[in-house]
């Protein structure tokens, strides 16, 4: 370019990309625009600069004098529009030449000139270009419009002259119709486009929409460039477009000259500068072609009118702005001239298809959500222009327009079969797509022909084989077996709650045991099958119907096309399995799986519950297997019970945490499940232990701390003095002990406790434990068998109340101890479960000498052969390690690997490691910036203070608590953290958390968690938990002290810089941190680089020396003790401060509740009611005040429980009642059918 050297693009999705693409092609620099749901777009990242526009996110691509604003603040010399929003605004392009700048596209006076169609008609009647017949100019009432009609003859279209898209058209068959549809075109053309201009124009029904490309100067040169069909269209917006039209190139030949001669004259009467598009409306009957108007933009289509043309309209577009901008007016007539002869016809054939988020269940309504896998299949000749990729989130604000795919080819047949290969082969995953709608059409006889008119899709049913979601039920998962048990990395272990029901259903319907299936939750989900399935319910008994008939639970079920399931409430136990026959197609995996798991947002539908709208693809019915139904006897399933005996085995934190009287106590008591029970953890209710340790030294005060370790999957850990069983979604790591765990053959049992259960653990040896396993393995196996020949003879009743051996002898979880030596610590062996092993370094004390060892050992596992190898590839039995503390816990299968061999392997890694103080560790040091102040930290905290906790030692500013906790200013406490070098020990808890450790003793502060956790933390937040530094990757709730904001270390789908698929996590075991400050403005900044995926860690590669930090420790003791003395003077102090606080907040609390004797006076009132809890939760929510008249079906609270959101309802019974009394607050504990709030019902 000559003069243009940076423009302004003005727009966004697939054309802005599309736009920047062109212009660095030309070394144009470039300047994006976006809004906050767009900040991942890709356009954002390919521009050389992106601009956050402010104010409404729906509105702001239509703010023209901020993005003129920002157009001169950036020093841009053009700003092109591309098509919608401002691209044919008349008063944004006199603004941009008022600014100064060039207006990439056709002067304000054609873009006014075509903008009215009634104009527009009667610009094409003085050029000679045939109109369709209609009325001259706008009508002024329903009387003339009825006169029009009735001269030029029915069927005609009622349009708004400044209509677009179909907005403001109605087809009129009579004089009838004219007169009921004249006042609703007027209208809509007065509220959509501000003009209620109407006219008549005659309605051909069977026709096509040809149009052609047009190319001017501004100078008086006009050329075409060949003819597009645009004929498949839904609502008047176009499906699929074809270059050249098959009508003109199949039929009528000769039309291609008249077609482009018209449109050429008409563009050269007006002087038209830029890209422009004159389209027809053609009869199919006679080949006779009407003026419908002129669009004076770019279209959405222009790609195959290049492939076809060999050109780049885009290009051409800067050129003639280069031009403008350099006063020559335009480009030279010769160049166009001699385009034209090269643009006489074209060079094979191209098709295009727009992929659409839309659900083809639900009349093609726009379906925003996250893409989770994005994969174009592209062979030679394809193009795809788009802006998305997996993580993107397509956003309600916008036109839900994906990508434009583009296929050319010699001939049509040889581009149909290549646009058919490419839809077949590409995937978008995700909320419900089109792309199953389009191939249907490329498959479409009618089309293949070339024989597709403008009603085609009419009368083109298709629905994709599918389940739509009427209802999600109260916590409907998709869920896979085994999960993810080899990520870790705090995603989540995942799959389903009760492997043994699920994997049932699986082999009922004929489907791998591990086939994606939907996990239920107390309440069923309510769905239309719209293709025909076989299905299978299995678990504890629910009531279930298809359509008005009972629907039997562990049957295999031929479910016919239209047909709806509907899966009720469960009245005990807690989840049932659903498993279709193929599973579900359009639901992508992630690390192999496609388990949910909804604690961090991964995997399944969308990482979430389904809800109404959502929409499963299935196999088709040519693919189901034999209609035969099966049911397994009622004898040989699982028996599920409310009072629960669950085998375990101690470990791996039993032996010298807990005393003897713990040990008794746990194992005799019956506990009774909280309403705090789901896959992320099952709190019990029942005694407290006492503990064998007065405090858990440097992993906190209480006792039931200790250094950070990998958790076994179903441990029993004690959170303080409370416990919680977890799960399959429990964080991978923490710092609070695990005394027992449940065995790998039991866990099923989890997934049906409910609040209000009882449960009892039975101590079991590891033989019967494995001996558990088999059993449940067997039975499965049996089910296959017997599903395959109809027979049931010979299966055995699943063991459900079989319990093990019982083991009583103390110590079993220890397994071995090795004393320190010369060369290395002290390590202790602890077993949790049948398959899991934990080496703890040295004697509880953090001490990265140990970490270093654990992470030693991971790499012998990682290079050894064998089962003890983690290389499952090659015959490996170990599948996972989680590294951190001073530990690293080994997850094997207890079944192929004996805990003997591994303990014999990993003795002999640990001999073979030797002395290793002076080693030396590959690592990455990183520079991160802080903000130790930020609106989202205030927030937090106000939001903490609002719902959680008023009064606390750390409120309202944890900040200067954790300097004061350490007798510091908070100029020497920031100080600190920006001096200080932080060793990462550990990466995981939840979204690859990282936790890392200040190398140098005197930089290891005391902080202790808030109490109560945060239920919110924003991501990003850099906090201090005792003596450890934290980086919270994602919204979440936490309990580290906030004391600043970074970037965070987690990209799920990998796009992001230094990110890939298969490492979604930026650090690493014994990388290193440093930090630099920043203002708030320059961290939201860095954020904003961050989630477009354009922000570069400041990274260098280095290593870790041992040698060195042992140094540093010897030399820095003496300091550092002193230091923690004096430290600890304000921790006593600050801790007196929080007790004293505490107890505060508990008497005003106490001081706010009504009490027992009141609530009972106005219940022994008539008058009064009460809306009572339906479940055992905690109150997140309360939506009424006292006063308020109540509203049939309004929601008075939202409760939480088993991680669900449960809103109470107002029954029609007490609409008109007024509210007494509110009895809760949020954080309120309440149990079933405790009232929650009064009200006084109105006398009739």
């Amino acid at each position: 370019m000559e003069h243009l050297k940076a423009v302004l693009v003005a727009n966004r999705g697939e054309i802005a990309c599309r736009l920047i693409g062109a212009a660095k092609k030309l070394h144009i620099r470039t300047i994006a625009i976006y809004t906050e749901p767009d900040c991942a777009s890709h356009h954002v990242l390919a521009a050389d600069e992106a601009c956050l526009l402010s104010g409404e996110s729906r509105s702001a691509y239509l703010d023209g004098d901020q993005i003129i604003s920002i157009a001169k603040t950036h020093g841009a010399q053009a700003i092109i529009p591309g098509y919608g929003f401002l691209s044919e605004n008349t008063d944004f392009a006199r603004s941009i030449a008022a600014a100064g700048l060039v207006f990439v596209g056709p002067s304000p006076e054609a873009i006014e000139s075509f903008g009215l169609k009634h104009t527009a008609r009667g610009l094409a009647t003085s050029a000679g270009v045939p109109v369709v017949p209609g009325s001259e100019g706008l009508l002024d009432s329903e009387d003339a419009a009825a006169s029009v009609a009735a001269s030029i003859g029915f069927p005609v279209m009622l349009k708004a002259t400044a209509g677009g898209g179909g907005m403001g058209l109605l087809v009129c068959a009579n004089e009838a119709e004219i007169r009921k549809n004249y006042q609703t075109v007027q209208s809509r053309g007065a509220s959509l486009f501000k003009n209620a201009g109407v006219f008549v124009e005659r309605y051909y029904p069977d026709s096509h929409h040809i149009e052609v490309q047009v190319f001017g100067n501004g100078l008086g040169k006009a050329i075409s460039i060949g003819e597009r069909e645009c004929s498949i269209q839904r609502r008047h917006q176009k499906v699929v477009e074809e270059c050249p039209s098959p009508f003109v190139s199949m039929r009528l030949p000769e039309l291609r000259t008249q077609l482009t001669a018209s449109a050429v004259r008409l563009a050269e009467s007006l002087q038209y500068g830029s890209a422009g598009t004159v389209e027809y409306l053609v009869d199919d009957h006679t080949g006779d072609f009407f003026f419908l108007e002129m669009n004076t933009r770019l279209q959405v289509e222009h790609g195959i009118t290049e492939m076809c043309y060999n050109i780049d309209l885009v290009e051409l577009m800067f050129r003639q702005a280069d031009c403008e901008l350099g006063g020559k007016g335009g480009l030279d007539t010769t160049e166009l001239e001699a385009l034209q002869e090269r643009c006489l016809e074209p060079n094979g054939h191209a098709i295009e298809v727009r992929v659409y988020a839309e659900n083809p269940a639900r009349n093609y309504t726009p379906s925003p959500g996250l893409l989770q896998k994005v994969s174009w299949y592209q062979s030679e000749g394809t193009r795809v222009d788009t802006w998305v990729r997996a993580g993107i989130t397509v956003s309600p604000e916008y036109d839900p327009l994906l990508a434009k795919i583009m296929h050319h080819a010699s001939t049509r047949d040889a581009a149909i079969s290549g646009m058919e290969l490419v839809l077949n082969q590409s995937t978008v995953s995700g909320p419900p797509i089109n792309m199953d709608f389009l191939l249907a059409i490329i498959q479409d006889a009618t089309f293949q022909k070339g024989k597709t008119i403008t009603k085609f899709l009419d009368s083109f049913n298709y629905v994709p084989p599918a389940i739509d979601i009427i209802s999600g039920g109260s916590y409907t998962l998709i869920q896979d077996y085994p999960g993810r048990p080899t990520v870790g990395h705090g995603f989540g272990h995942a799959g389903p709650m009760d492997s043994i029901a699920f994997r049932a259903a699986n082999i009922l319907v004929g489907n791998p045991v591990g086939t994606e299936g939907l996990e239920i939750t107390l309440t069923g989900p309510d769905m239309t099958f719209l293709g025909d399935a076989v299905v299978a319910l299995c678990g504890p008994q629910v009531p279930a119907h298809l359509d008005s008939e009972d629907f039997r639970l562990w049957t295999r079920v031929h479910v016919q096309k239209g047909q709806r399931l509907t899966i009720g409430k469960m009245s005990s136990h807690c989840r049932v399995y659903l498993a279709v026959y193929g599973g579900f197609l359009n639901v992508a995996e992630w690390f192999g799986s496609k388990s949910t798991n909804p604690m961090v947002n991964v995997g399944g539908y969308q990482g979430r519950p389904l809800r109404a709208g959502d929409f499963l693809r299935i196999v088709d019915s040519a693919s189901l297997p034999p209609n035969k139904s099966l049911t397994i006897p009622q004898d040989l399933v699982p028996k599920y019970t409310t009072d629960w005996h669950i085998q375990v085995m101690p470990g791996p934190y039993e032996t010298g945490y807990l005393s003897q009287e713990d040990i008794e106590m746990i194992y005799s008591q019956s506990w009774q499940i909280s309403h705090n029970a789901a896959r992320g953890g099952i709190r019990l209710i029942g005694p407290r232990p006492k503990f064998a340790r007065t405090d858990g030294g440097e992993g906190g005060a209480h006792p039931s701390n200790v250094i950070e370790y990998g958790y076994p999957l179903g441990g029993l850990n004690w959170t303080g003095d409370e416990p919680v069983l977890f799960p399959v979604d429990c964080p991978d790591f923490g710092g609070f002990i695990c005394s027992l765990t449940v065995i790998k053959g039991d866990m099923w049992k989890m997934g049906q406790l409910r609040s209000g259960d009882y449960v009892k653990f039975r101590r079991v040896t590891l033989d019967s434990a494995l001996d558990c396993r088999k059993r449940n393995e067997d039975f499965l196996q049996q089910l296959i068998t017997s599903v395959e020949t109809g027979s049931w003879d010979g299966v055995a009743p699943f063991g459900s109340t079989i319990l093990g051996e019982e083991a009583k002898q103390p110590g079993l979880d220890l397994v071995k101890v090795t004393e320190a030596t010369s060369s290395g610590p002290k390590v202790s062996y602890r077993a949790g479960g049948d398959d899991y092993m934990l080496v703890d370094y040295g004697d509880g004390r953090a001490d990265l000498n140990n970490k270093c060892r654990a992470t030693a050992l991971k790499r012998c596992l990682e290079k050894a052969t064998g089962l003890a190898s983690l290389n499952m590839a090659q015959g490996g039995a170990v599948f996972n390690t989680v590294g951190c503390g001073n530990a690293l816990a080994i997850f094997y299968d207890g079944l192929k690997l004996p805990r003997s061999e591994l303990m014999d392997r990993l003795l002999d890694f640990e001999g073979s490691m030797g002395d290793m103080r002076s080693a030396l560790f590959p690592n990455r040091h990183f520079r991160l910036p802080v903000a130790f102040r930020h609106k989202k930290l205030d927030d937090s905290i106000e939001r903490y203070m609002a719902n959680q906790r008023s009064l606390a030692s750390y409120l309202p500013d944890p900040f200067q608590f954790v300097a004061e906790n350490n007798g510091m200013t908070l100029e020497e406490l920031k100080a600190m953290f920006l001096s200080l070098e932080s060793v990462v020990i550990g990466v995981g808890f939840f979204m690859a958390l990282p936790q890392s450790l200040p190398a140098d003793p005197r930089h290891r502060l005391r902080a202790p968690k808030m109490n109560p956790s945060r239920t919110y933390t924003p991501e990003g937040t850099f906090s201090w938990g005792g003596c450890c530094i934290a980086i919270y990757p994602v919204d979440c709730p936490g309990g580290y002290m906030p004391t600043g904001m970074t970037i965070p270390g987690v990209d799920v789908f990998g796009y992001k810089a230094g990110f890939s698929e298969e490492k979604p996590w930026m650090f690493e075991d014994m990388d290193t941190l440093s930090f630099y400050e920043v203002t708030e403005e320059e961290y939201d900044l860095k954020m904003a680089q961050f989630k477009s995926g354009s922000y570069q860690f400041e990274m260098k590669e280095g290593t870790f020396d041992m040698a060195a930090h042992n140094k540093l420790l010897q030399e820095a003791a003496a300091e550092a003790e002193e230091l923690q003395k004096q430290r600890a003077v304000a921790q006593v102090k600050m801790a007196d401060r929080e007790k004293e606080l505490l107890e505060q907040w508990i008497e005003q609390r106490k001081a706010g509740e009504t009490s027992t004797d009141e609530i009972q006076a106005l219940l022994d009132d008539p008058s009064i009611e009460a809306i009572e809890s339906p479940v055992n939760a905690n109150v997140w929510k309360v939506l009424v005040e006292e006063g308020q008249t109540l509203q049939s079906g309004q929601t008075t609270a939202i409760l939480e429980a088993m991680k669900m959101e449960i809103n109470v309802l107002v029954e029609p019974t007490m609409a008109g009642a007024t509210i007494v009394n509110v009895l809760i607050k949020p954080g309120d504990g309440v149990e079933s059918g405790k009232p929650l709030v009064l009200v006084r019902k109105r006398s009739e």
